[in-house]
């Protein structure tokens, strides 16, 4: 099943960190595998934290995002490899970004051998970041194709520096979001998130910039 949390700035401020501990916990119902965090700094640097365990057990690692401008978590329900080995957990490499991904990619060794990719985990998820890091153009385009090699509902979140970028992909599963003036926070559940909860359009792979309006960015159809 899997949980996906997030935030993008819009102010140039951090998360309000209370409120990111509240999601995460809300977000555990969907997963207690394993937990995990990327984001980027108020310096512009990209950083990745993953570990086996629950979010609850884990909320001390929250601090890390105060005065990140962008953050994407995951709380993992494992369905294709151990969580106690730390690399099949997420966020994922994908290229120079880091991705989390809530679904079963159901054809994901048809994937990567067709594509030939070298995967270096047993998590399904992983081919989703290979590939997106092998083939070229926008980000976008990028998401929208893989996403559109696999079978299965799923969301998905991923983070990019150089320029802070945050992708937000949609195809069955939940994904909502709830803006204040400081910026925006997602999340698969929406009891937990400020103001009244949207959810993401259906269908979608979306990339936000720091300077984005949050509901007004150009997206890309992904195929159903």
């Amino acid at each position: 099943m899997c949980g996906l949390f997030g935030f993008i700035s819009r102010s140039g401020r951090g998360p309000d960190l209370d409120r990111l501990r509240r999601i995460a916990l809300e977000t555990q119902l969907r997963g207690d595998h394993a937990f995990g965090l990327a984001w980027i700094a108020r310096d512009g640097k990209l950083h990745a934290f993953k570990c086996p365990g629950p979010a609850s057990d884990n909320l001390a690692e929250l601090d890390r995002c105060q005065g990140a401008l962008i953050v994407a978590g995951h709380c993992r329900y494992a369905t294709h490899g151990t969580p106690d080995e730390n690399r099949n957990n997420h966020p994922h490499r994908a290229g120079r970004g880091w991705l989390v991904h809530n679904g079963v990619v159901r054809n994901h060794a048809r994937i990567a051998e067709h594509y030939g990719l070298i995967t270096q985990t047993e998590c399904d998820s992983e081919v989703l970041g290979l590939l997106m890091a092998k083939i070229p153009g926008s980000l976008q385009r990028r998401a929208a194709f893989a996403v559109d090699a696999t079978e299965g509902p799923l969301a998905m979140l991923g983070v990019w520096s150089r320029p802070a970028r945050l992708l937000v992909v949609r195809r069955g599963n939940p994904l909502w979001v709830g803006a204040t003036r400081i910026g925006a926070y997602f999340g698969s559940l929406p009891g937990e998130l400020p103001a009244i909860p949207q959810p993401i359009s259906d269908g979608y792979a979306i990339v936000h910039a720091l300077d984005d309006r949050m509901f007004d960015p150009e997206a890309t159809t992904i195929n159903n």
